[in-house]
């Protein structure tokens, strides 16, 4: 599914949801601003509720070509790329294997550790297990409402937090359970590596959240320390969760971001 906004004004943005999510998630960030841009959401392969139940591949690099195809055929010239959790490992994937679709890249917590030295790939691992492991067995238990919930509220860094959000977020996370299994058994490996991402020419800026976890703090980290173009961003008393819990304040950010770029 595509969403665009109904006008095109100056620059085209370009928004790719992450895990448990769909081009709805992004609502809110059309409606701030396609007064200034023209904004285009896109539901990546598998995701969405119509969805469940359709079979193919599914991995970053599925995803990254599926993105490639896409801009390809707007034919307007290079995108402002946005992107969150896996759908930013998306985007950088994609960045590797077509630079000059993109004018810009804006990634929030990517996740994919590929480009970790030992030292932090350990660290990541340690949370990485806290996190995800009761999401696997409640996924190998056949309990994917379960494991919905377990994911975001380690997405969010508290128990308790998959409940708290509006009951239109805690719908679109579970219409979009059926994507759990395919995600936590992918077998592609992209090519996410420090090699890899010290050739993106892209202009980059990679967030993350003073208050995220762990793994996502390293995994930010690293990417933008082997992007030579990039900035890194921490915000302020922020999580994982930031594009869907203040909308406004992400937006703002993007615009300080489009603005340098």
């Amino acid at each position: 599914m595509i969403k665009y906004s109904p006008e095109k004004p100056k620059e085209t943005i370009l928004f790719l949801h992450g895990a448990l999510a769909d081009e709805r998630m992004w609502e809110p960030h059309h409606h701030i601003l396609s007064k200034e841009y023209r904004v285009v959401s896109l539901t990546q392969r598998h995701f969405g509720a119509e969805k469940k139940g359709k079979t193919g591949s599914f991995g970053i690099d599925t995803h990254a070509n599926d993105l490639i195809n896409f801009a390809a055929t707007l034919n307007e010239g290079p995108f402002h790329l946005i992107a969150w959790s896996y759908g930013a490992d998306v985007a950088l994937s994609a960045a590797i294997k077509a630079p000059k679709l993109f004018k810009s890249l804006f990634v929030y917590e990517p996740g994919y550790p590929g480009h970790l030295d030992t030292q932090k790939m350990e660290e990541f691992m340690q949370d990485a297990e806290a996190m995800f492991g009761k999401v696997f067995n409640a996924v190998t238990n056949g309990e994917l409402e379960a494991a919905v919930e377990f994911l975001i509220d380690g997405s969010g860094n508290r128990a308790g937090y998959f409940s708290s959000q509006a009951p239109e977020l805690r719908d679109q996370q579970l219409e979009n359970a059926h994507t759990l299994p395919l995600q936590l058994s992918q077998t592609e490996k992209p090519c996410l590596d420090k090699e890899h991402l010290s050739e993106i020419p892209t202009p980059t800026t990679i967030g993350y959240g003073s208050k995220t976890r762990k793994l996502f703090q390293i995994v930010s980290k690293s990417a933008a320390s082997h992007i030579s173009t990039s900035k890194l961003l921490q915000v302020a008393s922020e999580n994982h969760m930031l594009p869907i819990e203040n909308p406004e304040k992400f937006c703002l950010l993007i615009k300080e971001h489009l603005s340098n770029n």
